[in-house]
């Protein structure tokens, strides 16, 4: 209840400008770094902070000072409202777009504002016209007539100035905006002085071209920052010029301090030195780099993350919270630097490719109301990820800050889960290097390409390893975390049609993550290696989830089928009437694209760790030497995975075929390397291998941290 609730209090739109206002998280690049990834940090790593007094007082006060500003304030900001002179979209009740900003009436139809603007926009990009991105009412692509610099789009910017002393704003239009301003209903040029009080404010242009600008000043400084001057809806009443000064100031002070009080726990709570000292300083380094524009340089050292394996720890948090705080943390700082730059900007994808679709249909659905149908009744495109992108849209506005930010959060859990594999069968150390090795591989491969640029298939990837995650914290006896994990597995298939067979696979972490596949020979390991509860709960909710998908594609299609309306028929790799002869190559060449993360196959030095954990997997199935020893669990998990690659080939976007194997093949390059090493007659069981104590301790640390 009190992580809904801090979440509530923190994302609600404050009435007031400020650092830390809630939606849009494009607002400020504090709300959307603090709000849009450290907060959903938090929430996993350490819910604990929530329990105590202070943290429960500060969200209670933020949730009533919003409340209260809810009610008897009127909002900052100006009413900006588009009116394209072309139809933008189907099904649209008027020309008037939606801009994604819950603050303006975005459930409304036609809406009275497209957006509320609080913060000058030095440039097309930052205009709130992701709208620029819909098919027209035809749904084909748009011409150029629909896009700049050839569509016209009238712009009415309209609201109140609430001086409380005299001063002088100033607004200079480049001429492309053929824009007239409007100071209690009489026109300006340039500036204005205006007298103590409150003054109706309005702006009329037609925007052409693509040298936009609108940077409304108060006495030469930004009006949205200056002190004396307010910027409102509405008019404001007497209430609002008396605790506006301050309104402001108060929601970012208790939403900073909640924040900052919860980082200051996490520190505390992780209790090492030498673990901070390592997280401050891999952050700076990748950070840095990244923010001064030498991301390449920042991805190449990804690979010093392995380091972290050398730094000494103490066993309580030698587990996925430990993993976090030494690889997660910089990853994430990286994530975040190398793509700062989209946060307040949007992006006007390429019409006709995949990730355009996907971005039309999450408007369809989040803005139209289109949920169900999903913005088109077939899915020739993959289903899930159109829900994912409105819905991040409806997070962070115009900008697609987010889907870098969801992308590069869903590759950690990916290698978290690697990290958590190999530290049950070879240690905490282990864990650490398969971890930072899973991200090397994505930082240095085609992978890299692929974070924020709008496709499903680092989304499907995350639901799946988040739902092995949930799957193996059910093996402690939680019902809950088993349905979980179905209903996660489900959202992966909705995703990523092609990944069902590792959706399925699953069900799996119902096995020991230590257990080699030799001790499964014996019955008597089934009662106490395997948790019978997961291995029955996820594969019937996930049985309800493709039941309901089916439905579905019945209720719009008439065809009671998974894969109605895909490519599948077009994709399959075996056709009517192909011998097997014929088919036996292209087997070989779509597992090849797979493990080589190429499209075509091809060596590459870099994708070195996933081609030696895929050749694992099969040697610790057939029993070989040394590696008949590998847990059973991550070798099964790759052999699914890679059976969907015998049924379909897709093609495009190099690489994207491969995101779903890389954390678990790194895991299984790491055992396998720690076997090959390993002296066989000296340590007969894992137990007792150099580095077992840390595995027992970490079996030991399963708290909620884990």
């Amino acid at each position: 209840m009190w992580g809904l609730l801090a979440v509530v209090a923190l994302l609600w739109p404050a009435r007031t400008v400020g650092l830390i206002d809630g939606l849009p998280l494009e607002s400020t690049i504090a709300n959307a770094v603090l709000l849009g990834v450290v907060l959903p940090a938090l929430l996993w790593f350490h819910p604990r902070f929530l329990r105590g007094p202070l943290a429960r007082v500060a969200i209670l006060a933020l949730f009533a000072c919003k409340a209260l500003s809810a009610a008897t304030m009127t909002p900052d900001g100006w009413c900006v409202r588009f009116e394209p002179q072309r139809p933008l979209v189907k099904d649209a009740a008027s020309i008037v777009p939606h801009s994604w900003d819950v603050r303006a009436d975005w459930l409304s139809e036609p809406p009275a504002c497209s957006a509320i603007v609080r913060r000058p926009y030095k440039g097309l990009g930052e205009f709130p016209v992701w709208f620029f991105n819909l098919p027209p009412p035809n749904e084909s692509w748009p011409d150029e007539l629909d896009r700049p610099p050839n569509a016209q789009t009238s712009m009415i910017v309209s609201g109140f100035i609430d001086a409380t002393r005299e001063g002088v704003l100033e607004l200079q239009f480049p001429h492309v905006m053929h824009a007239s301003t409007f100071i209690d209903g009489v026109k300006v040029d340039g500036s204005a002085s205006l007298a103590r009080g409150a003054h109706h404010f309005r702006v009329e242009a037609m925007l052409t071209g693509t040298g936009w600008r609108f940077e409304p000043r108060w006495n030469g400084a930004d009006l949205w920052r200056s002190s004396g001057v307010l910027a409102t809806l509405k008019r404001p009443s007497r209430f609002d010029e008396v605790v506006r000064p301050w309104a402001g100031w108060l929601v970012t002070a208790l939403a900073g301090g909640l924040i900052l009080a919860w980082i200051a726990s996490l520190l505390v709570s992780i209790g090492s030195p030498a673990a901070i000292a390592w997280m401050v300083g891999s952050s700076v380094v990748l950070g840095g780099l990244a923010a001064t524009d030498h991301v390449e340089a920042a991805r190449w050292c990804v690979a010093g993350l392995a380091g972290a394996a050398l730094v000494t720890v103490p066993a309580r948090i030698r587990n996925v919270f430990g993993a976090f705080v030494l690889v997660g943390i910089p990853w994430l700082t990286l994530i975040v630097a190398s793509n700062a730059d989209q946060i307040g900007r949007f992006t006007l994808y390429t019409s006709g490719d995949d990730f355009w679709m996907y971005q039309r249909y999450g408007y369809r659905i989040v803005m139209q109301g289109f949920w169900l149908e999903g913005g088109s009744k077939q899915f020739y495109f993959q289903p899930f990820y159109r829900w994912v992108s409105g819905l991040l849209h409806l997070l962070f506005g115009d900008s697609s800050a987010g889907e870098f930010f969801f992308d590069g959060g869903c590759l950690l859990v990916v290698a978290l889960l690697a990290f958590q594999l190999t530290r049950s069968s070879s240690g905490f150390r282990c864990g650490v290097i398969a971890a930072a090795t899973t991200l090397t591989v994505v930082a240095w491969g085609l992978s890299w390409g692929l974070i924020g640029r709008g496709l499903s298939e680092v989304t499907s990837a995350g639901f799946i390893y988040l739902g092995a995650f949930m799957a193996l914290r059910s093996r402690r006896g939680s019902l809950a975390w088993a349905v979980a994990a179905g209903v996660v597995a489900s959202l992966a298939f909705y995703t990523r049609l092609n990944n069902l067979p590792m959706v399925a696979g699953i069900a799996l972490f119902a096995l020991s993550a230590s257990a080699s596949v030799r001790r499964y020979l014996d019955p008597r390991a089934w009662r106490t290696r395997i948790a019978w509860r997961t291995l029955v709960a996820v594969p019937a909710v996930l049985a309800l989830g493709l039941l309901f998908f089916a439905w579905r594609n019945w209720h719009f299609n008439g065809s009671f089928s998974l894969f109605s309306g895909t490519q599948l028929q077009m994709l399959a790799l075996w056709q009517p009437g192909m011998s097997l002869a014929a088919v036996v190559p292209r087997w070989i060449d779509s597992v090849l694209m797979v493990i080589t993360l190429h499209d075509p196959p091809q060596f590459d030095w870099k994708s070195l760790p996933v081609l030696f954990g895929a050749a694992v997997a099969p040697l610790a199935v057939v029993g070989v030497p040394r590696f008949r020893d590998v847990p059973a669990l991550p070798a099964l998990f790759f052999l699914v995975a890679i059976s969907a690659a015998f049924v379909a080939r897709g093609s495009a976007y190099s690489g994207r075929f491969s995101v779903h194997i890389i954390g678990v093949t790194c895991a299984l390059a790491v055992i396998g390397v720690e076997r090959l090493f390993r002296n066989a007659t000296s340590v007969p069981d894992v137990g007792s291998v150099p580095w077992g104590t840390e595995v027992a301790a970490g079996r030991s640390s399963l708290n909620e941290q884990d």
